[in-house]
């Protein structure tokens, strides 16, 4: 019965150019099975083609109809007893011993093979002596493999791994995952700095390594952690996980998933890893903020990546279809009276205008999205502290205007401090001033919203810059024109 990855597979013979019959004889299937996923296959795509890619409900619909499993049930086949933790436990045990045995000298105190046993027994493991004496002769008579060097062709093959470093943050000491890809054929290193290792790291991380390559590869290679394979069957099969099988039928390329503990299998990326981790961050360790040690990062490796033939290796790639969402979508999120929605225990700030209407919000993992009517009204950076308020000065001007006085002690003004001190040394006499040039500004970074209001502070009292005077009036009419739009929506 076809399962996902069968799927995959078929489509990808029929990339290299098979013909149905071959690919029903290669995976043993009847050929109007192949006709029938294949005819699918070509319709998606040329729907895909087609569509506007600007049109994402298109774009997403079309991703999920292409990525879907296989619409009948598929069986699971049965479970030996040998698997790949007991497996690892076994290295550990067999590692002591060499330990104990290099400490000791030749001695009489080695674990029998029933002793080993009973330690995996132990451990929660149902498995018989013989398995695991079986096991014990292979591991001990097993011949030491040589290292054969591999050549790769440009656009043949990328490796994936996380390498965890440890910096200070903001003053607190915090564990980073780093995601890394390299490019095998012209040694081009990319990295990513993330909270954390979860399946939503691990896809965007994969999208935006695409998307600043330029296109996709034939091959991704990876190790055996818990986003590659969902479960181990027997002593070599594997299930792998369905959020990376959709992502690779999407960007037609095929999976490789190494061997247990044979990191050398992909040591392109495992060097890597070591290489960026001690250029980057073995003099520089401490940054106020995870955005600032990603800037570092992206400096570091942009000078990693001098002299590397960059352009022949995106030349070779397969052309990028529309960006793959990986974010969460959670639809019908009410903007609640302090114009807020909440996303994990955290609140981030929207337009005043759609306090009480329901608004769409994805959850990236760096990075939160609040879309009214299909357009994105807000941007934040994603925070992992419960009971957190993100929010911009800027979602709040109309209150602000009637009220001036509330913004000295607001909670938004609180949540900035280089703003709140500008407030607070130059503009606390004179609220409206700040609020109108903060008005005048609506797509200005906050440092270049900073440097303005210091700029106008060292003005006349109650004058502002040219630049800020005539913004005012365009901001006047473009708010105007917002909360028409919306009302017209609600």
């Amino acid at each position: 019965m076809m399962t996902l990855l069968d799927k995959t597979q078929m489509i990808r013979l029929h990339i290299q150019g098979k013909s149905n019959r071959e690919i029903g004889r290669i995976m043993h299937v009847s050929r109007n099975t192949v006709n029938k996923y294949l005819s699918e296959y070509e319709r998606l795509q040329s729907e895909l083609e087609a569509c506007d890619p600007n049109d994402s409900e298109e774009v997403r619909r079309i991703t999920d109809a292409i990525t879907a499993e296989p619409t009948y049930d598929v069986s699971s086949r049965g479970s030996r007893k040998w698997n790949a933790e007991m497996d690892a436990l076994l290295d550990e045990i067999l590692a002591a011993e060499d330990e104990k045995r290099v400490a000791l000298g030749p001695n009489k105190q080695a674990l029998t093979k029933r002793q080993i046993h009973e330690l995996i027994v132990a451990d929660g493991h149902d498995i018989g002596l013989t398995t695991v004496s079986r096991r014990i002769d292979d591991k001990r008579s097993a011949d030491k493999d040589a290292f054969v060097a591999q050549r790769y062709e440009h656009g043949d093959r990328f490796e994936y791994d996380f390498g965890e470093v440890r910096l200070y943050i903001g003053g607190r000491l915090r564990r980073i995952q780093m995601a890394v890809m390299v490019a095998c054929a012209s040694d081009v290193r990319f990295a990513l700095l993330y909270e954390n290792q979860r399946q939503d790291v691990f896809l965007d991380s994969q999208v935006r390594f695409f998307e600043f390559m330029g296109g996709t590869f034939r091959e991704g290679v990876y190790d055996n952690m818990r986003n590659v394979v969902a479960k181990f069957i027997g002593k070599s099969e594997k299930e792998l996980n369905p959020e990376l099988v959709k992502l690779s039928a999407y960007y037609r390329f095929d999976l490789n998933v190494t061997n247990c503990f044979a990191g050398w299998e992909k040591g392109a990326v495992e060097s890597a890893v070591k290489v960026i981790r001690n250029r980057a961050f073995a003099l520089d360790w401490r940054f106020d903020t995870l955005a600032d040690a990603q800037a570092h990062l992206d400096a570091v490796l942009e000078r990693l990546n001098e002299g590397k033939d960059v352009d022949a290796e995106r030349r070779a790639l397969r052309p990028l279809p529309p960006r793959y969402e990986v974010a969460r979508i959670r639809e019908g999120c009410r903007v609640d009276k302090y114009s807020c929605v909440t996303v994990d225990g955290a609140r981030y700030s929207a337009p005043e205008e759609l306090v009480g209407k329901l608004a769409t919000v994805r959850v990236y993992p760096n990075e939160v999205l609040v879309d009214f009517n299909g357009s994105c009204v807000a941007r934040h950076a994603r925070t992992r502290e419960k009971g957190a308020m993100v929010l911009d000065v800027r979602h709040y001007l109309r209150t602000l205007r009637r009220k001036p006085g509330a913004l000295a002690r607001s909670e938004v003004l609180a949540g900035l401090p280089t703003l709140k001190r500008i407030f607070d040394d130059h503009y606390s006499e004179r609220p409206k001033e700040f609020i109108e040039i903060v008005r005048a500004s609506p797509d200005a970074t906050y440092e270049e919203l900073e440097a303005e209001l210091l700029a106008c502070a060292t003005a006349e009292p109650n004058a502002v810059s040219s630049k800020t005077a005539s913004a005012i009036a365009q901001a006047a009419s473009s708010q105007v024109s917002r909360m028409a739009a919306i009302r017209r929506v609600a």
